[in-house]
């Protein structure tokens, strides 16, 4: 019998990436996909607390059922896990595949894509979050834009999607899961299959300042890396700068990485 999986992201329906991960996970699992209505990256573990929302049924990908709910990507997960599923077995919840990297703590509990697996993990689901490093000028299509891969980048995100699906399946029944783990998995620009893929240890840094102030005198948000914490250990910002696909388990009720 194949497993029962969800899921999300938090580059919503339009997201460039989402037909082709999809598919890799309906050649394994049943699959229901859950998304944002709208882009919703950078929000963390938010809720829409203050508003109604509404669960749209958006038809269907290959042989996945597709909805999109007009909130955050904790909303989709809690909504979908609580009253799509409800007591049916859920056997996972699958975040992404996301449009840029997500790596490093505490950075990672900004990112929607890690929140939506950690919303699962809280439910006591197996997760995980997938993410794509990007070259520049294919972040300017997909995530400003929105368009469609261009051939070199389709081929990487097949590959990752692909790499995705196997991941799951090889580690959805092993013995060494903790509840509220989430895998926190990223593949380098330019992935393929024959590209090393290690485990790792989220990297410790300090924020750094995330804003810049205009002529205007108003503050424009502006991505920074800040300094690291010394650790002997390789890090998921090693591996990517190492052309190198990773992934590290970080416990939700801990707060560590395992």
């Amino acid at each position: 019998m194949k497993p029962e999986i969800l899921i999300c992201n938090d580059d919503g329906i339009t997201s460039p990436f989402l037909e082709t991960f999809t598919k890799a996970f309906c050649e394994v699992a049943n699959v229901t996909v859950v998304v944002p209505h709208t882009e919703q990256s950078w929000i963390g573990r938010a809720y829409s607390r203050h508003r109604e929302l509404t669960l749209t049924d958006m038809g269907k990908i290959d042989s996945a059922k597709i909805f999109t709910v007009d909130g955050t990507p904790s909303d989709c997960v809690n909504i979908a896990v609580n009253h799509l599923f409800g007591d049916s077995e859920l056997s996972a919840v699958v975040s992404g595949l996301n449009i840029g990297q997500n790596i490093a703590l505490p950075l990672l509990w900004s990112s929607g894509t890690f929140s939506a697996a950690a919303e699962g993990a809280a439910a006591g689901i197996q997760s995980y979050a997938f993410s794509q490093q990007l070259l520049k000028e294919h972040y300017e299509i997909c995530r400003l834009r929105h368009e469609k891969n261009p051939e070199d980048l389709q081929r990487c995100v097949l590959a990752a999607s692909r790499h995705a699906a196997e991941f799951v399946m090889g580690t959805l029944y092993q013995s060494s899961h903790k509840a509220g783990d989430v895998y926190n998995v990223n593949y380098p620009a330019n992935f393929s299959a024959e590209t090393p893929f290690v485990r790792c240890k989220p990297a410790k840094l300090k924020i750094a300042g995330l804003y810049k102030r205009g002529e205007d005198g108003k503050f424009h948000f502006q991505y920074a890396v800040g300094d690291p914490q010394e650790d002997t250990s390789q890090t998921d910002i090693e591996a990517l700068q190492q052309g190198k696909g990773s992934y590290s388990v970080i416990n939700i009720w801990t707060a560590r990485d395992m």
